[in-house]
């Protein structure tokens, strides 16, 4: 047995000072290709220093091994030294029959630094000399997926199972392919491939982008249905929670609802969506103590959300808490961008309250948001007319009309005035 091996069995069995000591006798008295394997099997078991001291070894005896450089420049990248690893990419000659494998080991450490750009040059550049490498057109394709270039991944994805490719580092191409479609928002082919990826790969994340899919198309029984089996595998998936919730609420399972949002809450307080489900769902419970907690609770997280001061002010309005609504929304509107909700919600406030003038302002500020909107247009209108605005009530009326021109009762009105709205 090769001092080599022995070093192996060593580390395997917590051995490390014996193994010190075969590692160097290894390096007197073993071959070159007993080393070559050796320092291929510390790098696997994370012994990185060891690695280097037998590539440095090989090296001395063969300073035109460029295949050792890349070697010695991948474990310079995984120990943060940049500039060591480029330095030893750098010295092997474009000429080398190793230096696609260069660019490759180029390309990862290009990406590390959040330049996926230079990244996917490199991997063009390596292209152009093995055109048709698997791996690398793999890494084009997850480099591409990763930096949201889903069409141009879908085409590398394809192109690699029409070379007879499934499976390539783990990762099972139907999945990505499920995924890329996913994210392009083509949901039919989406589906076809998470389906089928599911049945070679059924892992929480794929599990996960199946019930998101069928969620995104509506077909909620099956989404829960992927969304629940997620949970079993792995509960802290804590993604799953708030389409899980929403996908009981649609299908007005709101008790059920309501335990996926406290077991979610309970993997996650900081995700303000489920609280946001969470009080959809209990103000459907007829919960509407729980409902403002989970609001506040919303609001705590994230005051400056307008999503959720918009939803809290809309809970007010609900329960006719009129004076909280304008001082919720006045509060809200100097710390926001505001939403034009917002203003609409403040003028129905207002004008419960009697305060016409500034339930006017509040109206005014939201019809150039509102003006396609029948439900606001007609409200819009009767609240100008009992201010006596009819002019400005008359031109909110003919715009009503070009949207429902059916409506009997604002028509009656206009008529009477006798206004020609055609």
């Amino acid at each position: 047995m090769s001092y080599s091996q022995k070093m192996v069995d060593a580390l395997q069995n917590d051995q490390l000072s014996e193994a010190q000591e075969f590692l160097t006798s290894a390096l007197k008295q073993d071959s070159i290709d007993d080393l070559y394997q050796l320092s291929d099997s510390l790098y696997q078991l994370g012994f990185l220093e060891q690695t280097k001291e037998i590539l440095h070894h090989l090296l001395a005896q063969k300073k035109d091994d460029d295949e050792i450089k890349v070697n010695l420049a991948e474990i310079a990248i995984e120990e943060g030294n940049e500039l060591e690893a480029i330095d030893w990419l750098q010295s092997i000659d474009k000429t080398s029959s190793v230096y696609p494998q260069a660019l490759l080991v180029s390309a990862d450490y290009y990406q590390v630094l959040d330049l996926p750009e230079v990244s996917e040059q490199k991997l063009l550049e390596a292209q152009s000399i093995l055109e048709n490498e698997p791996v690398i057109l793999f890494a084009l394709a997850e480099l591409h997926f990763t930096m949201g270039k889903y069409a141009q991944a879908i085409r590398e994805y394809e192109q690699l199972l029409t070379m007879g490719e499934e499976n390539l580092a783990g990762i099972h191409l139907v999945s990505r392919l499920g995924s890329a479609y996913s994210a392009l928002g083509d949901w039919e082919n989406a589906i076809d491939y998470l389906e089928e990826a599911v049945e070679v790969d059924d892992t929480v994340d794929t599990l996960f982008q199946l019930g998101f899919t069928y969620f995104q198309v509506k077909e909620y029984q099956r989404a829960n249905e992927c969304l629940y089996k997620v949970k079993e595998m792995d509960h802290s998936y804590t993604s799953l929670y708030p389409y899980l919730a929403k996908g009981l609420d649609e299908e007005n399972q709101l008790d059920k609802a309501s335990e996926i949002i406290e077991e979610g809450l309970l993997q996650d307080k900081t995700n303000y969506q489920l609280y946001l489900i969470g009080a959809e769902v209990e103000l459907k419970r007829s919960n509407e103590e729980k409902t403002e907690q989970y609001y506040k609770l919303a609001l705590e997280l994230d005051p400056d959300n307008d999503t959720i001061s918009l939803q809290y002010t809309n809970f007010l309005l609900h329960q006719k808490r009129y004076e909280e609504t304008v001082e919720f929304v006045q509060k809200a509107l100097t710390e926001l961008d505001a939403d034009p909700q917002l203003y609409w919600n403040l003028a129905v406030a207002q004008n419960e309250l009697e305060e016409y003038d500034a339930a006017k302002r509040a109206y005014d500020k939201a019809y150039p948001y509102f003006d396609t909107n029948i439900e606001f247009l007609k409200q819009y209108f009767f609240f100008l007319r009992e201010e006596g605005q009819i002019e400005k009530s008359r031109e909110v009326g003919i715009r009503y009309l070009e949207f429902r021109s059916d409506d009997l009762e604002i028509q009656e009105i206009l008529n009477n005035e006798h206004l020609d709205f055609e």
